[in-house]
């Protein structure tokens, strides 16, 4: 049962999210291990059942999500591997989430209020110097004159991604993230969530079913289980 709570509370998660720019879903796969014996017979081996109990684990998939055109200035999507960099209190964390925004000083943050970071730091703009253009390899430049530069990385090789809020990542302690040295940055466009909606609907009519399913499961066993008790241990 514990494992399917598991799958339950993964395809909720990803239904809830399932609107947020970038959001990367959370699947569940599934193996059996040895959870217990039953002796129906003292000194006996061969006189005993064993039970095994499925095990889930739940692993966030790196799948792109569709691009959406927006056409506003400030948004953008990385087509192909990597991943923006934002700077929380707790150190860097990484976002497929593009929505960005400029503060009252320029400088240039995500939907949480967190500063975007490029190769050389935090970006700011000349408010007083109008709109702001970012090539596909994320220069980004006002009129004439280069502002920054956003930075990609790569999370791909750090092993399983971790969640820090929502539709934030960091890799895992002990790895450093690769910086990708020829990105592919879509201004005017952000990365939808990878979340399939009918297909987590199909997932959550399945966990019901293997619900009853596993309900008469372990009854058919107890009921099993007793009757041989009654059998062997009758003289």
């Amino acid at each position: 049962m514990n494992a399917l709570e598991r799958w339950q509370t993964a395809i909720a998660s990803n239904l809830a999210s399932g609107s947020v720019a970038g959001y990367k879903k959370d699947d569940t796969s599934f193996s059996s291990a040895l959870a217990g014996s039953t002796r129906l017979l003292p000194g006996e081996p061969s006189a005993e059942i064993k039970q095994y109990a499925p095990q889930a684990t739940t692993r966030i998939t790196d799948t792109q999500g569709a691009l959406r055109q927006t056409g506003k200035d400030l948004d953008f999507a990385v087509q192909g591997p990597g991943y923006f960099q934002v700077k929380t209190s707790a150190g860097p964390a990484y976002t497929r989430n593009g929505e960005f925004h400029l503060d009252g000083k320029g400088k240039l943050l995500n939907g949480q209020g967190l500063e975007v970071h490029g190769e050389a730091g935090p970006i700011t703009v000349d408010l007083n110097q109008g709109p702001i253009s970012v090539d596909r390899a994320g220069q980004i430049t006002q009129g004439t004159t280069t502002v920054g530069k956003l930075a990609v990385f790569d999370l791909s090789k750090t092993g399983q991604l971790q969640r820090s809020g929502t539709g934030l990542f960091v890799a895992p302690e002990d790895t450093t993230p690769t910086r990708v040295e020829k990105p592919e940055i879509m201004q005017g466009y952000i990365e939808e969530s990878n979340v399939a909606p009918l297909q987590e609907m199909v997932n959550l009519i399945q966990v019901s079913r293997a619900y009853e399913v596993s309900q008469k499961l372990i009854t058919s066993i107890d009921n099993t289980t007793r009757s041989a008790i009654e059998t062997l241990g009758t003289p």
